[in-house]
């Protein structure tokens, strides 16, 4: 298994066995290391208990943890597969000059991205560290061409539509889906490690590439969990391949979606309960009080 993380001078590495040199790397935390010790502390933790830990041991300290090929191979691909048609299907100009594009309606389009989005690991995580009441905020593809070269330092909502400061504590987590290795040629997302804690927006220039950024590189089928006040961009894709990700954010169920997941409800045969739950089947919608 791979674990991934920054070497001191900024560049990433990839690394196959955690005998490899540990230095002041600021790294995730593979999720084995906590696995042995903590599980003889308490016999009545589950498996998943303690990986949550260590994920929220890493969101507290730099704001995100790399989960390494959570997801198979096979799904992964699949997932890969429709993607690449929706692309072709619903390309316009503003993509081809962009350099990237979004697909959205996931849940509508595709079984695969309700199996996603419904993973029961990263569901688990979430309801643990926000609730078991979560829903679902947004839920699209991101995939950024080669010769993109845009850089856009922000946080994810409902950040961005508060003012600033913001107040403590975990009120939204984004979990990033990697579809396909994120390198350092193909646009792999830049991150500020601990900028969860400053409470602001990124500060301008916010177009240019900064010194305390690193490069969040992983394979195909890993998961990002992250807190959705992290200072984030998409970077320059200098490959000849496109790189693609999905972007799930799950949110606490008294902020309003970012995207109308309901409408997307609507339209599924038959959900199951958890989509429902996700989707807002059971957030409370204004109403008309009196006459």
């Amino acid at each position: 298994m791979y674990w991934f993380g920054f070497s001191d001078d900024g560049k990433t590495h990839d690394i196959k066995s955690t005998r490899a040199r540990r230095g002041k790397s600021a790294r995730p935390i593979e999720l084995s290391d906590a696995e042995p010790q903590a599980a003889a502390r308490s016999q009545e933790r589950t498996p998943v208990d303690v990986r949550v830990e260590t994920i929220q041991q890493q969101l507290a300290t730099q704001g995100f943890c790399v989960v390494p090929d959570l997801i198979d191979k096979q799904t992964i691909d699949q997932a890969r597969q429709v993607l690449n048609r929706l692309l072709a299907e619903e390309a316009t100009t503003d993509t081809s000059a962009t350099g990237s594009q979004r697909v959205g309606r996931l849940v509508n389009k595709h079984p695969v991205f309700i199996e996603l989005l419904c993973n029961q690991f990263v569901v688990d995580v979430w309801q643990q560290l926000l609730g078991a009441d979560i829903i679902c905020s947004s839920w699209s593809a991101n995939t950024v061409f080669p010769g993109h070269e845009s850089i856009g330092w922000h946080v994810d909502y409902p950040y961005w539509s508060k003012q600033a400061p913001w107040p403590e504590g975990l009120m939204a987590g984004q979990t990033v889906w990697m579809l396909d290795d994120f390198t350092d040629e193909n646009g792999a997302t830049g991150v500020v490690p601990g900028s969860h804690k400053k409470a602001h927006p990124p500060e301008q220039p916010t177009d240019q590439w900064r010194d305390d950024g690193k490069v969040l590189t992983g394979t195909a089928g890993s998961v990002v969990f992250a807190d959705g006040a992290w200072w984030h961009t998409a970077r320059p894709n200098r490959s000849k391949n496109p790189r693609s990700c999905l972007l799930g954010m799950y949110i606490m169920p008294w902020f309003l979606p970012q995207e109308d997941m309901g409408a997307q409800l609507s339209d599924v045969e038959d959900p199951p309960e958890l989509l429902q739950q996700l989707l807002g089947a059971q957030q409370h919608r204004p109403r008309t009080v009196g006459a």
